[in-house]
């Protein structure tokens, strides 16, 4: 289970990193009633993706603002002009998702605390710059997604698709995951050259990670290396709901593909082992 490194902690805003790859990395903040964050600005090398937690986010693109609530993901390509901020009267909680993640780690912890001259130089080397004079890309191209929008059921686990590799630039991909009471979870496997990361967002999650036994709660998080074995369930009687990042991205494919050769009736074995030999799983 992975700590949050804790950058800002103040009554109107906090943030705390969750996940730092070279990939994708993950911060999750808090902002009080009105709280605003960075000026419109662009991104050149790297998407920038929000996942509401709790409370409204409204995320202000070129053709206006766009008001989103818990459960949520928004992913802005590069050279997207864009800016965020709570215009409500309660908080709101979510994550930000950089992917690749260009060091965006080191960049929230190098600006706490100090003044805006340093801060502008340092977001200039982390990749994040003005808006261009020509306005930037269509903001068209920009993702608003729930777990509904692009989803496939199997076996009584609901999967949403929030982003693929196509979206996140080949960093990563990123899906909602609903386990039902009792489920069982994939047999026990390993990965070889692929991530696997998980953020719970509802319920509890059992984890086997090496010899260890999670029991992952709500807002927890649990990495998985490439080359360890790992597995999960969910031993209660309520539904477990958690993001999956699995870095780099296509790994999203593998659930697809699943659900369409279950969806055929009995699986035929040759057939769910070539799925899982051309998505870098291997039985433990």
């Amino acid at each position: 289970m992975v700590e949050p490194i804790v950058v800002t902690d103040r009554p109107e805003r906090s943030v705390s990193i969750r996940l730092a790859l070279d990939q994708v990395v993950i911060t999750e903040s808090r902002y009080g009633a009105g709280e605003r964050g960075p000026d419109p600005h662009v991104h050149r090398l790297h998407a920038d993706c929000f996942y509401v937690l709790e409370g409204m986010f409204t995320l202000s693109l070129n053709d206006g603002d766009h008001v989103v609530g818990p459960g949520t993901f928004v992913l802005v390509p590069p050279n997207v002009v864009h800016a965020f901020r709570n215009d409500s009267q309660e908080g709101t909680r979510f994550l930000n998702l950089h992917a690749p993640g260009v060091g965006f780690d080191r960049y929230v912890q190098a600006i706490a605390g100090t003044g805006e001259e340093f801060q502008a130089a340092l977001a200039a080397r982390f990749d994040q710059h003005p808006p261009p004079e020509d306005g930037g890309l269509d903001p068209a191209g920009a993702l608003v997604r729930t777990a509904e929008t692009d989803a496939v059921s199997m076996i009584g686990v609901h999967i949403g698709f929030l982003a693929d590799a196509d979206h996140a630039l080949g960093a990563m991909g990123l899906v909602e995951y609903t386990a039902p009471a009792g489920f069982p979870g994939p047999p026990v496997h390993v990965h070889e050259h692929t991530w696997d990361a998980y953020y719970v967002l509802e319920g509890c999650l059992t984890m086997r990670l090496g010899d260890d036994r999670l029991e992952l709660a709500p807002g927890d998080v649990a990495v998985v290396p490439p080359g360890t074995v790992h597995g999960f369930s969910n031993t209660l009687e309520t539904p477990a709901r958690f993001l999956g990042v699995h870095a780099p991205g296509g790994f999203e494919r593998y659930f697809r593909e699943l659900a369409a050769a279950l969806a055929d009736g009995p699986p035929d074995p040759a057939v769910i082992a070539g799925i899982a030999a051309r998505y870098d799983v291997k039985n433990a």
